[in-house]
């Protein structure tokens, strides 16, 4: 018999069952764990489809109902001018507009306007019945649960259907009676700027002048939304075309600088009568409406007529005052001077073209031998004084003194033979002697007198001059008046003649006055 060991007695370890070791009394197990859990799992997934299926059931049901809802309905969030139509049926909404415009007024105001205006006074008509069809059509009853969370607008719809005729006539008179008064915009330009001596950019203005196609825009846009006010802001005004930041004016502005360069001098016989500045050739540079810089041939040439007027002084009027102190204006004759304006045209514009800072002599036909200013005397120390009043003629030399004097007979004042006054000089007909031939009569083709003289000095052409007159008995006073006038020539005696003839010479200036 074996012997136990003392101390504790340990029974030896047992495992625990097996799920697969027979249950006590020999009996089988009626089912495995795994199996029960797979029911389980598959009773799970029963419910879900069962429950699932339920869902989207409902939700087909309550997409179908929304959609059948909607398709009669305007959407939640539904407004047309401000007006909330959520939810309203057509034939609803009908009733809203017609009630939205029949009560509808509106007052303008803003950039000189006040008006105030009915929506019949205003021309605002509307078919309720094509507005619903048009709003409707913006209805997508299919996509309604998204639709349903977003706001929609339809005044767009609305406005579509306004007449504006009636709106339009009345705007456009008060717009005009605005506009009377109104300050028309301006484009953007260029101008020179006479400190700096250059050119630059103008700026546009605004104006106060109304748009009336934006005035009714405005409107129209307001009474869009049923606005009670409108309040019309600058934008309504006539605006201008060209801006100061157009490159075209930048372009102008150089390539006007380079044609005001020049700065020339006019001078006539020694004397300064016109300035060519840069201020002066500016006044003949315009700018095109395409923006481009013109020279003005017209603004030109009228300034080279005036510079030609001014230096004309053929037969211009002159005042002067005689070495006597006898103040004297006379006017006519064929001395002077005259400008040539073709060639003084060409010699500024070529100058001006190529920027010449200098000196230039005025171009003339003809020329005399003085110019201080238009209007004075133009002719120098030495002429001839025929003094018509006195009868006393007077000739000064280089010095202006008083070389040679005389009484005369002058010719006789009957409309016909007179001497004529103006400003003369001895012409290349002077000679010595000389037969004096008159007009041919027409009665007789004979000449109306052949007279012999010692001394002829013609200053009108060849035909009146000063010559001795033997036949006159005396000279001076009022005898020109008594019959014994000539037929326009200045008598003068045989001695005073050869006096003269000795001293004056052809060209010498001839001055015949009262």
């Amino acid at each position: 018999m074996a012997k136990h060991a003392a101390g504790k007695h340990t029974a030896p370890e047992q495992s625990a069952p097996s799920v697969e070791q027979p249950l006590p009394g020999g009996m089988a197990p009626a089912f495995s764990l795994e199996e029960n859990d797979e029911k389980r799992k598959r009773k799970g997934l029963k419910v879900f489809g069962i429950t699932m299926g339920v869902l989207v059931a409902l939700l087909v049901a309550a997409y179908a109902a929304g959609v059948v809802v909607f398709s009669g309905r305007f959407f939640p969030n539904t407004y047309v001018a401000d007006v909330d139509i959520s939810l309203k049926t057509p034939e609803e909404v009908h009733a809203v507009l017609d009630d939205l415009v029949g009560d509808y007024s509106f007052r303008v105001v803003g950039q000189g306007l006040d008006m105030t205006f009915t929506s019949q006074e205003a021309g605002m008509t509307l078919d309720a019945e094509k507005i619903t069809e048009s709003m409707m059509a913006d209805v997508n009853a299919w996509a309604w649960p998204v639709e349903v969370l977003s706001a929609h607008d339809e005044t767009e719809s609305l406005v579509a259907s306004y007449g504006s005729t009636a709106l339009a006539d009345a705007v456009n008179a008060e717009v005009a009676k605005v506009n009377e008064g109104a300050v028309l915009p301006t484009d953007a330009t260029i101008a020179f700027d006479a400190e700096k001596g250059t050119f630059a950019i103008v700026p546009e203005v605004a104006g106060t002048a109304l748009d009336a196609e934006k005035v009714i825009e405005a409107i129209t846009e307001g009474a869009m939304q049923l606005e009670p006010k409108i309040t019309l802001t600058p934008e309504v005004l006539l605006q201008p075309t060209v801006f100061k930041d157009d490159p075209r004016l930048a372009a102008a502005v150089e390539e006007a600088d380079g044609m005001v360069k020049a700065d020339l001098d006019l001078y006539m016989d020694g004397n300064l009568v016109a300035e060519v500045t840069p201020a002066l050739i500016a006044s003949w540079v315009t700018v095109s409406p395409e923006i481009t810089v013109v020279f003005n041939d017209e603004a030109f040439t009228a300034w080279i007529d005036q510079i030609s007027a001014q230096c004309n002084t053929v037969g211009s009027e002159r005042s002067y005052t005689r070495a006597d102190g006898k103040a004297v204006t006379v006017s006519g004759g064929s001395y002077g001077w005259e400008i040539d304006g073709d060639a003084l045209r060409t010699l500024v514009t070529d100058a001006v073209h190529a920027g010449t800072v200098g000196d230039i002599d005025i171009p003339v036909l003809q020329s005399g031998n003085g110019f201080s200013e238009l209007g004075s005397r133009d002719w120098g120390a030495r002429y001839c004084d025929i003094d018509l009043s006195e009868q006393y003629a007077r000739f000064y030399d280089d010095s202006g003194a008083c070389v040679w004097e005389t009484a005369v007979v002058t010719g006789t004042p009957d409309g016909k033979h007179g001497t004529p006054p103006g400003v003369w000089y001895i012409t290349w007909g002077m000679e010595s002697p000389s037969m004096l031939i008159g007009e041919k009569d027409p009665k007789t083709g004979k000449p109306e007198y052949e007279t012999q003289v010692s001394y002829w000095m013609p200053f009108v052409g060849n035909a009146i001059g000063l010559h001795d007159a033997t036949w006159q008995a005396a000279f001076g006073g009022s005898r020109y008046q008594q019959g014994y006038g000539s037929h326009g020539c200045v008598n003068i005696s045989l001695d005073a003649a050869a006096a003269l003839y000795g001293i004056i010479e052809k060209g010498d200036v001839v001055v015949v006055h009262w």
